[in-house]
């Protein structure tokens, strides 16, 4: 196996903004997936991202999977297909790391920006002043 980058995970993934392919903020990094090498070193093969994987970092895990479950069974809240990997994103689609981590895929087809999508076209956007108010 190749060698890869040495991460200090805490400091340079966890909690780090997302940025999709044309720079729009995409979500944060809430845990990582990590698997076992040949040798039994460790490398993350995905970073997790969304609500559910967030309340189970904090310690609810209980109420995480729950909700997880709950947005797969039901779909997205904007009527997307269901995916049982809502927050997964796979480290190959990460294109650079730094203060944000630039992801070589669009918003629209990352799980984990779903309900932030959802917040901007059910609310925000219905506001006085915003974007498609101003346009009407």
């Amino acid at each position: 196996m190749a060698a890869g980058r040495v991460l200090h995970a805490e400091l340079d993934l966890l909690d780090r903004q997302l940025r999709d392919r044309d720079g729009q903020l995409c979500g944060n990094v809430d845990d990582l997936e990590l698997s076992p090498s040949e040798s039994g070193e460790l490398y993350v093969t995905a970073l997790l991202s969304g609500p559910g994987t967030l309340l189970g970092r904090l310690g609810a895990g209980r109420l995480g999977r729950w909700f997880e479950r709950f947005r797969a069974e039901t779909g997205a809240p904007d009527g997307r297909a269901r995916d049982a990997d809502r927050g997964r994103i796979p480290m190959a689609l990460v294109h650079q790391l730094g203060p944000a981590i630039d992801l070589a895929a669009s918003a629209d087809e990352l799980a984990s920006s779903q309900s932030e999508r959802w917040v901007r076209e059910h609310i925000i956007d219905h506001i006085p002043g915003s974007k498609r108010d101003e346009n009407q």
